[in-house]
């Protein structure tokens, strides 16, 4: 780890200003993070500009949007065409939680900036953002969170209170309230965001949800049916979902009692059907999606297909699971 932070604050210090982005429909670990690093970045004095999160990020990361302002922090925000304003042939640009070059933000960006320093935590994936600086992925990893807490002990630094409560809070959302994808390193590293100042109030906050969005969720639920013993499957219907219903969705149905792999089928906006996959571990959930062209990390995975319909995606599913 030390060689990565090494890197990092090298190529910080050695650029003249430095953009952070995460994937598209950012949730809390990926924002939480780039607001943190930003900050981290202007303690090197250097401008820093996050891109900002688009109308699909989750409610969680609205809220997070509000209480910055609220507390009268102030974040250097910028959308895509305000971004390219500052930026030139010293600009770094930093990607979080993706490796994937058609999942970041602004994929356009990635030909506008020359030096780019990739962080993920997903398993290793065929798709990689090209010619990068520097490219971090380490599955072992919960989060980016996690890692962006390692880099505040590294630099022995801490940030104010109310964005270590948006870290925390991003930690428990990638980790699914520190119920999968843990290791020992993980509780350390959300004891140390709780001795900064990470506020349980506020987090509890940001993680709730609508109570509509959950009527909803428990509809579908309901819907859902056992492939084969130990395998829960969900077809969300005509309904036009995001990315992260999905995920939240594929959550739910893996704490059901004797649920080992978990998947949730749907219809996103632009038409694709994506089918989100959450495993308990003894089965890679990142093996069944890639088997049918997805891929992931082995209790969270996921696939997207732009010509096929739920049922046929359903279907494949099935011929996966049935075939071991």
């Amino acid at each position: 780890m030390d060689y990565l932070f090494k890197k990092l604050t090298e190529n910080i210090k050695s650029h003249f200003n430095v953009v952070i982005m995460t994937h598209k429909h950012p949730d809390l670990d990926g924002m939480g993070s780039a607001i943190a690093l930003s900050k981290i970045i202007q303690s090197f004095k250097k401008d820093c500009f996050v891109i900002y999160p688009d109308d699909k990020a989750t409610i969680s990361v609205e809220k997070t949007v509000d209480l910055l302002k609220e507390n009268n922090i102030e974040v250097n925000f910028k959308t895509y065409s305000e971004v390219l304003n500052f930026i030139n042939e010293n600009t770094l640009l930093i990607v979080l939680d993706t490796q994937k070059p058609m999942l970041v933000q602004n994929p356009e960006l990635l030909d506008k900036i020359k030096d780019i320093f990739v962080i993920d935590h997903h398993t290793n994936s065929s798709e990689h953002i090209s010619n990068t600086v520097f490219e971090y992925i380490n599955s072992n990893k919960s989060s980016i969170v996690e890692i962006i807490t390692e880099y505040l002990v590294y630099l022995n630094k801490s940030l104010n209170p109310i964005i270590i409560t948006i870290l925390s809070a991003g930690m428990e959302v990638d980790t699914h309230s520190y119920s999968l994808k843990t290791t020992e390193n993980t509780f350390k590293m959300a004891g140390i965001l709780a001795r900064l100042g990470a506020d349980p109030i506020i987090k509890k906050e940001l993680l709730k949800e609508s109570k509509d969005d959950a009527i909803k969720r428990n509809e579908h639920i309901k819907g859902s049916y056992f492939i084969t013993d130990g395998y829960l499957l969900c077809d969300m219907g005509d309904d036009i979902n995001d990315n992260v219903d999905l995920a939240i969705l594929a959550d739910e149905l893996l704490r059901f009692d004797d649920v080992q792999v978990s998947f949730a089928v749907g219809r996103l906006s632009n038409g694709n059907v994506c089918v989100s996959a959450r495993s308990m571990g003894k089965v890679s959930a990142a093996v069944l999606m890639s088997a049918i062209g997805g891929g992931g990390h082995v209790t969270d995975a996921a696939a997207q297909f732009t010509d096929k319909s739920n049922a046929e995606v359903v279907e494949m599913i099935k011929n996966v699971v049935m075939e071991g």
